[in-house]
């Protein structure tokens, strides 16, 4: 079966903590154990939401919009303002407040903005000639009372609305926010038992609301499915296992989750992550993010080179499932392929099937199989633990941002070696 031929298995809603994830996993698990192979699941609790629907009503005309994840039911009314770029809020604190605010853009999360002045509502403005993109809240304001609402619209739609800045508006939504569970995918490969190292080749399977996710990430999805039965067919040296999370678009819950389950593990053989995340644009560029060491960037370069494919390069963090295990400084390699119009419609209703091609995951799964076949089989273990100094401050931030909350680093001491 091509790449192609299962991505399309998957198109379809994969939300976390609802029937479609249910419906995902079950395809990927047939799958794979219609190969011999035994995958298990570990599930992981969390608040969830179902994909609900928003409207914005003003002098009988109205839109409809897209509420953020974990807003609950609302009806409010206020007067709108429009500020193109929202950082305006803290330059003018209370001038806003008890606005709903229209918005373009901001150098700030919405949650910042909401601190310093208590504004009713956010209306959000999507990009334009896409759909209205699907954001969530994070885990940490769904239990205190700042979880405000908000709302994204599109484009178009935001150009008329912005002609009744300054009068009364009205803003329903109707979502339904409860505690959910949610399941990670794993999939163990046994080595022959050269040593105890372990590697995870991961990426997600769950999509945002709204969206059939096909770039994001239901072609990773499919690229870990064939990598599983390459190996199954030609078993390792060491252990390789294969994690297909869900939550990652709610803030990276499932690999959080599986970071904390296994911590032990990790930090007693766990020597580097393979993450693939956004697969399938038929014409785009692909793309190589190395969130570890200058000496870990050329090794995998020069593997991707001598067999003739031309990566684009980073020494970088990667916005996805790699960032739980930077705690524990454990470097990855984060395989994508960007630039064409599947990312260009990601997040939105228009991430479907038909925008992706089997030529768009054919040079991310080889590279996937390239890297991990040499580094799995070789002599000695070729990747030490160890990320460059260049980029603690931002993963730090990046956790932050995250989680809400202060990240528990468990770094080696610079003065250690």
């Amino acid at each position: 079966m091509t790449l192609y031929s299962l991505l399309k298995q998957l198109d379809f809603e994969r939300l976390s903590g609802t029937p479609g994830e249910a419906r995902g996993r079950e395809m990927i698990m047939a799958y794979l154990r219609g190969l011999g192979l035994k995958p298990a699941t570990e599930p992981f609790d969390f608040h969830g939401f179902e994909a609900g629907i928003a409207e914005i009503s003003v002098a009988g005309k109205s839109w409809e919009a897209t509420p953020y994840g974990l807003c609950g039911d609302t009806r409010i009314e206020g007067d709108l303002v429009f500020l193109e770029n929202a950082d305006a809020l803290l330059h003018n604190p209370g001038m806003y407040e008890g606005k709903i605010v229209l918005f373009f853009h901001s150098d700030r999360r919405l949650y910042e903005l909401y601190e310093h002045t208590r504004v009713k509502a956010f209306i959000g403005i999507s990009a334009p000639l896409k759909g209205a993109f699907s954001y969530s809240h994070r885990q940490k304001k769904s239990q205190e009372d700042s979880l405000f609402p908000a709302v994204m619209l599109e484009y178009a739609a935001a150009e008329k609305l912005r002609r009744f800045s300054g009068q009364n508006i009205r803003l329903r939504i109707k979502q339904k926010a409860e505690p959910k569970t949610a399941r990670n995918i794993v999939l163990d490969i046994p080595g022959k038992g050269r040593d105890n190292n372990l590697t995870l080749l991961v990426g997600h399977y769950d999509t945002v609301a709204r969206s059939h996710g096909a770039c994001d990430n239901a072609g990773g999805s499919v690229v870990l499915l064939k990598t599983a039965e390459y190996f199954a067919k030609r078993p390792p040296e060491r252990d390789l296992r294969i994690v297909w999370f869900s939550g990652e678009e709610l803030g990276l819950l499932g690999s959080f989750a599986y970071a904390q389950a296994h911590a032990d593990e990790i930090k007693q053989r766990l020597r580097l992550v393979v993450n693939v995340d956004l697969a399938g644009d038929p014409i785009g560029r692909n793309v190589l993010f190395v969130l570890g060491t200058k000496e870990l960037l050329g090794y995998a370069s020069g593997l991707l080179k001598e067999r003739e494919l031309l990566f684009s390069e980073q020494l970088a963090i990667y916005s996805s499932d790699c960032m739980p295990f930077s705690v524990y400084e454990i470097p990855s390699l984060n395989l994508a392929r960007v630039g064409g119009k599947a990312l260009y419609y990601g997040h939105t209703a228009d991430d479907v099937a038909k925008n992706a091609s089997e030529y768009g995951l054919k040079d991310v799964y080889r590279a996937t199989t390239v890297l991990l076949e040499r580094i799995l089989n070789a002599g000695f273990y070729p990747v030490p633990r160890g990320i460059d100094d260049s980029l603690r401050d931002k993963i730090e931030r990046y956790l932050w941002q995250s989680r809400l909350e202060k990240p528990e680093l468990q770094w080696r001491e610079k003065y250690r070696g």
